[in-house]
């Protein structure tokens, strides 16, 4: 980080308007998960969309591998995670390369600013994923089913497994990631 400055440079206008133009299409993919017939051409973008809220099952992977409910929830929880492990492989690698092609090595503080500055950029998403168990709708039966997993009754014991899951998810990347910006702000 360089020191405070009046003048914006390229590179940071350039990464603050990224950063407004991924917070705008996450809140567009939020609509796209409403229960809503949309129209076309609207329809196409929110398919599109889903994309942004880690919706692995655009890429159909079901053709390829049978996965289950809480596979698939876990592989959608999981991505925030992985962008975390890259960037401390990025780090260590730069630590052995760099120095070899005489380039500067990742710094630590910078390395972890990184971090938090994708998951900012993605906290919404983050937040609509840990939330998606908790999302039931009616049957006339009486009974009711996940929106996103609809073979899932809730209640039933495989919707007790996403709701742990939900839980950990809930607290880890919607509380955790909120209390540790707080905790940044506050130490700064």
């Amino acid at each position: 980080n360089s020191p405070v400055s009046r003048v914006a440079t390229a590179y940071l206008s350039t990464s603050v308007s990224f950063g407004l133009l991924l917070t705008a299409v996450q809140s567009l993919s939020v609509l796209g998960q409403l229960s809503v017939q949309w129209v076309s051409p609207w329809s196409d973008i929110m398919e599109v969309l889903t994309l942004f809220a880690f919706d692995v099952e655009l890429f159909q992977v079901e053709c390829v591998v049978e996965t289950s409910p809480m596979r698939r929830y876990l592989m959608r929880i999981l991505i925030p995670s992985v962008t975390v492990m890259v960037f401390v492989c990025f780090y260590v690698a730069s630590k052995a390369v760099c120095p070899m092609l005489n380039r500067p090595v990742w710094e630590w503080p910078k390395t972890v600013n990184s971090m938090g500055q994708v998951w900012q950029a993605l906290y919404i998403t983050l937040a609509l994923v840990a939330l998606l168990p908790f999302q039931c709708y009616g049957h006339p039966n009486g009974q009711s089913s996940l929106t996103k997993f609809p073979e899932i009754i809730c209640g039933s014991d495989g919707h007790d497994g996403l709701l742990a899951l939900g839980v950990v998810a809930t607290l880890v990347y919607g509380v955790g990631f909120f209390a540790a910006f707080l905790g940044g702000e506050i130490v700064a």
